[in-house]
């Protein structure tokens, strides 16, 4: 029995460990809702009717539940939060270094609103070589018609942001990738 304490002793820690990890990561998730959801750091906020939800659904949030219900979302400058009476979800546009590198919004009935972001990932690979790695997530948000007017603001606002500070974005695309910004970016 005694061979086994140390066994033991490691396996217990690195269980409180991961159970230490999971609690702080939940309570950042939540106090990131709530600052959305009470109006601190929200850029915008719309609600679906049920049958805008049920479209939404069937279009982009296939994670979602549609019976009947209705939906909400929340757009900050750093994620986007999206709710409804079963499920919820929160996108990340700023954690670990990420950056909208685009954003679009037309105007006309059932156009989404489109938002690129991207992000490096640096991985150290001895003692000189380092590995790079650039990702990129495409996201197709719809609006409903009474929300036409902030998702032009959402995607005004992003749009400014990046124009505002270039070398965010030239830093997030490898070199063999063409740079191209403002509506130029294959989405």
């Amino acid at each position: 029995m005694s061979e086994y304490l140390p066994l033991i002793v490691l396996l217990l820690l690195g269980a409180s460990g991961a159970a230490v990890y999971l609690f702080l990561r939940q309570r950042k998730r939540k106090a990131v809702i709530a600052l959305i959801t009470d109006g601190v750091d929200v850029l915008a906020h719309w609600t679906y009717t049920p049958a805008e939800w049920q479209k939404a659904v069937a279009d982009e949030f296939t994670w979602a539940s549609a019976k009947g219900e209705t939906g909400e979302l929340y757009f900050s400058q750093t994620a986007i939060y999206i709710r409804s009476d079963s499920h919820e979800h929160l996108i990340s546009l700023a954690d670990q270094g990420r950056v909208v590198t685009y954003a679009d919004y037309r105007g006309t009935d059932d156009s989404p609103l489109k938002l690129r972001v991207r992000w490096k990932v640096i991985r150290q690979q001895g003692t000189a070589r380092q590995e790079v790695k650039y990702h990129k997530e495409d996201y197709r948000i719809p609006v409903p018609r009474a929300a036409k007017a902030q998702a032009q603001q959402v995607a005004e606002f992003f749009t400014k942001r990046l124009e505002n500070n270039l070398d965010a974005y030239t830093d997030l695309v490898s070199e063999d990738e063409p740079i191209s910004l403002f509506g130029k970016d294959s989405f």
